[in-house]
């Protein structure tokens, strides 16, 4: 990640000096995008994130290895790449793409003004949807049955309880629908409508939609979001999203459209940059089996160039939470470069005292943003 000064796109924050659970923070954004904005900030997320991983590294190297090829497939010789003229987050030009890192051989760039991540020489976006409605295995993670019920109450709940206590407070009801967009196996879909909330999804992954038939009975719409009929919603998610998406700034004003001012909120989960797991994996970029992989993440968020999107496609920012699986990833990181595979398994019991101090710093590799939309 470059260093230096930031542009116009830069936001501001006035924050508690000491770092709490949950907090109202001032955020004040570059000039000509409104604000400031009061935003309630929620930082750490309990997680036993080896329950879902594991500590056996031979599938992590599996699955870095696969990874890897699919780069090489997305970004060879043969493949026909576009240059990014702006910044995919805050819109800025980019005359000039600066390398900031490479994953896989695959250069990320870093937007001057915003600090947004990004790879700028990449297929097209019909390249991209033929690669993610074919490829299972990138699905895998979502779409094991086994786990389906575990991932639901481990992971899924929390997010949906902390999204319908937002709605409730800042819209004094509970929302009754509800699109669930890049929606996977349908876990949010089925924890939603298990909340009595009219939920349905869109998915490109045939593999996934599979699996939200057969696992929750649950029919994922594989057609274009952006352009199915604008029938308006309550609320509508974009968990894990953006970051597979070459233009998300369209996927946000489809979300507006679909969302009325005082009666809608969007929630958006991405991973984010500026982040110990992404130092972790840029430091041994052959080992990434998660986040910062250029054959899916094509871009990993900075909190201006989110926000500045977000702004600039009609929502207003009300909440922000901060968490993420650091901990881990250093410590496999670690271990793939000593060679040393029971390394995450001896220093397991450390990890979420680890991760703790990395939420609360802000260097955690993920977030998950709240907005309402303005007139």
């Amino acid at each position: 990640m470059s260093g230096g000064m930031r542009g116009a796109g830069v936001w501001r924050r006035e924050a508690p000096v000491e770092r709490v659970a949950v907090a109202m923070e001032r955020w004040t954004p570059p000039a000509g995008r409104g604000g400031p904005f009061e935003i309630e900030v929620r930082t750490g997320k309990p997680l036993d994130v080896l329950a879902f991983k594991g500590t056996d590294l031979g599938e992590v190297r599996d699955y870095a290895a696969f990874l890897k090829r699919s780069a090489q497939a997305l970004y060879g010789e043969e493949a026909e790449l576009e240059t990014l003229a702006s910044c995919p987050a805050c819109d800025a030009a980019q005359p000039v793409l600066e390398e900031a890192f490479r994953v896989f051989g695959v250069a990320y760039h870093q937007c001057p003004a915003c600090g947004h991540g990004f790879v700028g020489r990449r297929p097209s976006a019909a390249a991209f949807a033929r690669h993610f409605a074919a490829s299972d295995d990138h699905a895998a993670i979502y779409t094991d049955s086994e786990a389906a019920e575990r991932r639901i109450a481990r992971i899924v709940a929390p997010k949906l309880d902390w999204v319908l206590d937002l709605f409730r407070r800042h819209l004094g009801r509970a929302p009754a629908t509800a699109l669930d967009i890049g929606a996977g196996g349908g876990h949010f879909v089925a924890a939603a409508r298990r909340a009595g909330i009219g939920c349905d999804g869109f998915e490109l992954a045939e593999g996934s939609r599979r699996f939200a038939r057969e696992t929750f009975g649950i029919a994922l719409d594989n057609a274009d979001f952006r352009a199915a009929p604008a029938q308006p919603v309550d609320l509508v998610t974009f968990w894990g999203l953006l970051e597979y998406i070459p233009a998300p700034r369209q996927f946000l004003r489809a979300a507006r459209a679909r969302l009325q001012p005082g009666r809608g909120m969007l929630v958006v989960e991405v991973p984010r940059l500026e982040a110990a797991g992404t130092l972790a994996q840029i430091a041994h970029p052959e080992g990434v089996a998660r986040h910062m992989d250029p054959s899916s993440h094509i871009n990993c968020f900075s909190d201006s160039g989110l926000f500045s999107a977000l702004v600039d496609t009609g929502f207003r920012p009300v909440a922000a939470w901060y968490f993420g699986m650091d901990a881990y990833e250093l410590l496999v990181q670690c271990a793939l470069v000593a060679g040393e595979d029971a390394l995450v398994a001896r220093l397991a019991h450390a990890i979420p005292l680890l991760q703790a101090g990395f939420d609360h710093g802000r260097l955690c590799d993920d977030i998950i943003v709240a907005a309402v939309p303005v007139e």
